[in-house]
């Protein structure tokens, strides 16, 4: 189990100073930064201490602003990722196409070679994403994921 302790002594401390309906944005990278590390199979418990009393409207409040806060950036984090294979696709059709024009087209060499060069390079860069960045957004994805339906407990300190 992964828990995470947050001390709340007022509202302003998990409201977003600019939309009261958001959550805090140092909060928000708080809570995130505190699941780095920790194994991202366990569940994740975010006990929230308060030096004041919350109401249960107040609680429902904080626990909906924590999960739809992680839920939004898990939606955002899947939209770059679907640009980003997309783009991925097309540089590799690029490098493929490269590769294509410097067999088949013998201009000159330093051309042909420049072609042959762009080609390769192309193909390795989506090949590296594929096999080194995916991993990185896979554990993002999770811990996200984990976040917009985490469990949260309350305590009076």
């Amino acid at each position: 189990m992964n828990e995470i302790i947050i001390n709340i002594d007022s509202y302003n401390d998990y409201t977003n100073q600019y939309n009261s309906n958001n959550l805090s944005t140092k909060l928000s990278n708080y809570i995130y930064e505190e699941c780095k590390g920790k194994p991202i199979n366990k569940k994740i418990i975010i006990n929230i201490k308060s030096t004041y009393h919350i109401s249960e409207e107040e609680k429902k409040d904080i626990v909906n602003k924590i999960h739809s806060n992680y839920k939004t950036d898990l939606d955002e984090h899947l939209l770059m990722i679907k640009h980003l294979n997309i783009k991925s696709f097309v540089v590799f059709l690029l490098g493929v196409l490269f590769l294509y024009i410097y067999y088949f087209i013998k201009i000159n060499f330093v051309l042909s070679e420049t072609i042959l060069i762009v080609g390769w390079v192309a193909i390795w860069e989506v090949v590296y994403a594929w096999l080194f960045e995916r991993d990185k957004n896979n554990i993002k994805i999770k811990r996200l994921k984990k976040l917009s339906i985490c469990d949260i407990k309350f305590e009076e300190i």
